[in-house]
């Protein structure tokens, strides 16, 4: 009896001793991200999260809020916690090289989420996200079907296209790029009426340099925006909309479809004719994947891309539950 009650005992201790190293060895990775209360980011998040507990690891998870100084020091507080690796959208491209070499003194995984980056020596860190140069060829191809369809490529003097800028991120300037090398490809006679419109990634910025750029071309009577995201267009045809002009007037389609609910969920017509979608949960799923993936031993790939697919009006009640709309 004694001996059977020892033998139980010691089972049972075993079995704590087992479970006590699992839950100390637990896998923890880290995840920073500049705007946390952002659509885009929130779903970005939530695909992290989801893919963490799928995978069994624990994720902490930091909103810096453009800040650079507390991306860096959240950077340095994950390296001490013991995360193996650290998912990261840089609040300014620049801290590329400072978070990069951390990462590799550290010894831990790094992978770059929506804005790509490098280390000090050029080599660039894993990225998931967009291919900004296709996907900006997307909205140029999409532009130039609707500015044909509508009949505004036979008369382009009372015509302009806006190219709404963050000059200060790459990936942006990309994305514009792209999106003017294929809308001029179409319609080659469009290149002399582009102007450029720098903001600093904001909506309301956008509404304003937009409005003042609309003050600036009084005899222009359609408009035409492309921006990094849904928010530069989205705050383009806000601005045309203060200015008074009518919908048909304008053409602007995005990227990101963070903003798809506000501009199609009342039905009615408006200037932002489209976004190319890209699913952000999908993109922190993806980005907690390879860091899991690198940590049992797999290579990491370079790029890991995400495809976009095009909402409109016509196709949004498709993506409402998805997209999570509230009516």
């Amino acid at each position: 009896m004694i001996r059977t009650w020892l033998a139980v005992a010691a089972t049972a201790a075993v079995a704590l001793t087992v479970h006590g190293a699992g839950a100390q060895d637990k896998m923890k990775f880290g995840y920073i991200n500049k705007m946390g209360d952002h659509p885009w980011f929130v779903r970005e998040v939530k695909g992290a999260k989801d893919k963490a507990a799928e995978l069994g690891v624990d994720l902490l998870v930091q909103d810096v809020q453009f800040d650079a100084n507390l991306a860096v020091t959240t950077f340095d507080t994950y390296v001490g916690d013991g995360v193996k690796g650290i998912a990261v959208v840089v609040p300014d491209r620049s801290l590329g090289p400072v978070v990069a070499d951390k990462a590799k003194a550290a010894k831990i995984g790094l992978i770059a989420v929506d804005d790509d980056i490098a280390f000090a020596d050029g080599t660039p860190v894993a990225y998931v996200g967009m291919n900004a140069l296709n996907i900006g060829k997307q909205v140029g191809g999409e532009i130039a079907r609707i500015v044909k369809a509508e009949g505004w490529d036979k008369d382009l003097s009372k015509v302009r296209v806006g190219s709404i800028e963050d000059q200060k991120a790459d990936t942006c300037m990309r994305r514009n790029k792209g999106a003017e090398e294929a809308l001029v490809a179409a319609i080659p006679e469009i290149k002399s009426r582009i102007v450029s419109i720098p903001y600093d990634n904001t909506m309301v910025n956008s509404i304003d340099v937009v409005s003042t750029t609309l003050t600036a071309n009084p005899d222009t009577e359609k408009w035409i925006f492309y921006s990094c995201n849904d928010d530069g267009v989205l705050g383009g045809v806000r601005a045309t909309e203060n200015a008074g002009m009518k919908p048909e007037n304008v053409i602007g389609i995005g990227i990101d479809g963070s903003r798809s609910c506000e501009a199609f969920g009342s039905g009615k017509p408006r200037g932002f004719r489209g976004t190319m979608w890209l699913d952000s949960a999908k993109h922190g799923a993806a980005a907690i994947q390879a860091l899991y993936d690198q940590a049992t031993g797999k290579e990491m790939q370079k790029d890991y891309f995400q495809d976009a697919t095009l909402i409109s009006g016509e196709n949004f009640a498709k993506f409402k539950d998805t997209l999570g709309c509230k009516s």
